[in-house]
């Protein structure tokens, strides 16, 4: 496993003279990407300031940039799969209830904030709030030295996750989001489309709980190689001609009971579909087009389900931090590599003309 080029502990490098710049990377437009840098201001009262120790790029990302998400759209600051270490947590005089973080803290960033008034806020469901608001897209993410939130977008991170695999809690917790949602039993078949991260943690995260069949399919073999060195029990390449009818040697020929569609685009969408048993449930992961066609008998009188999933709640970073605190992901060759942050103009330029060797590519801010 390729480890951060920062591989100073993290109690030295707090030791280090305070930075008095900011330095971020900033979309300007569709595929354009600018490193500004500006002089670091305090932060407001009850705000508190992270020094961004590790950033992951993930498709969402990509989206993002290229300005094919459906939603976010440049400019923006990218960065929602990161961790850091607390600078400092401005006072607030009127603030009340939880207690200020401590400097040196480390950190998972929890991206979502929704209105904290509405239906779903008050049953903590905050990504599906009407007015959900979310760092790395209407608000400056973490492809910066510093994140200044307030303490609600923070989580103290579980002291077993080793250093190395904390920038990977994000990404986690989108797939116990997803398996959470798909109820999945443990004589279920699970079939997951998509061998990039979020795919691969699914599968991962189904192993876990026991379910006794999980295939990932993927035209990649380099990925397919990857998924079963971290542990996925199946895996199965495909083609464009023939998407799915390899894994029929894996999966029952009546279909999988669940199928995670962790690519998010039409024609993945339609093999999930095609691919899911009657009775069974069909789980959207992978960022949706923002319409889909999808076969009304098939769902119909199939009784399928056909299932959202929106990023993720707070107890589920937690779940994820226990399961990479338990062994969940071994260290592998291939699963991350690091790089500096003035190059991720290169690197999001890179990921879009083709799929990364690795599992999860991740920008170093100092």
């Amino acid at each position: 496993m390729s480890l951060p080029d920062h591989s100073t502990p993290v109690a030295e490098r707090q030791s280090r003279a305070p930075d008095t710049r900011q330095r971020q990377v900033r979309v300007t437009a569709p595929r354009q990407v600018a490193l500004v840098e500006r002089d670091l201001t305090g932060p407001s009262p009850g705000e508190v300031r992270v020094r961004v120790r590790e950033v992951g790029v993930c498709g969402s990302d990509l989206k993002m940039w290229s300005g094919e998400h459906a939603v976010l759209i440049p400019p923006l600051t990218l960065g929602h799969e990161a961790w850091g270490t607390v600078e400092e947590h401005a006072a607030d005089a009127e603030a009340t209830g939880s207690a200020p973080f401590t400097p040196g803290t480390p950190v998972v960033i929890v991206p979502p904030t929704g209105c904290g008034t509405c239906h779903n806020c008050a049953r903590g469901r905050e990504q599906l709030c009407a007015r959900m608001r979310f760092v790395g897209g209407q608000i400056d993410g973490a492809m910066a030295r510093f994140l200044t939130v307030p303490p609600h977008h923070l989580l103290p991170i579980d002291p077993r996750v080793p250093e190395e695999l904390r920038v990977l809690i994000e990404p986690l917790a989108v797939a116990v989001h997803a398996v959470g949602r798909a109820r999945v039993g443990s004589d279920d078949q699970a079939l997951v489309i998509g061998a990039g991260p979020i795919g691969v943690f699914c599968a991962l995260v189904l192993a876990a709980q026991g379910i006794g069949r999980v295939v990932v399919t993927d035209r990649d073999p380099l990925r397919l190689g990857l998924a079963r060195r971290l542990g996925v029990p199946h895996v199965v390449r495909t083609t464009a001609a023939q998407p799915l009818l390899a894994a029929g040697d894996h999966i029952r020929s009546e279909g999988a009971d669940v199928v995670f569609d962790c690519v998010g685009a039409q024609a993945t969408t339609t093999q999930a579909l095609t691919a899911t048993c009657r009775g069974g449930r069909t789980v959207l992961v992978g960022i949706s087009p923002a319409e889909l066609t999808v076969g009304g008998v098939a769902l119909q009188r199939g009784e399928r389900e056909l299932i959202g999933v929106q990023m993720y709640q707070r107890e589920d970073f937690r779940h994820a931090m226990d399961l990479l605190a338990e062994g969940l992901v071994p260290a592998v060759d291939g699963l991350k590599r690091s790089r500096p942050l003035s190059q991720a103009g290169e690197l999001l330029d890179e990921l879009a003309r083709r799929p990364s060797p690795v599992l999860k590519e991740t920008l170093l801010p100092d």
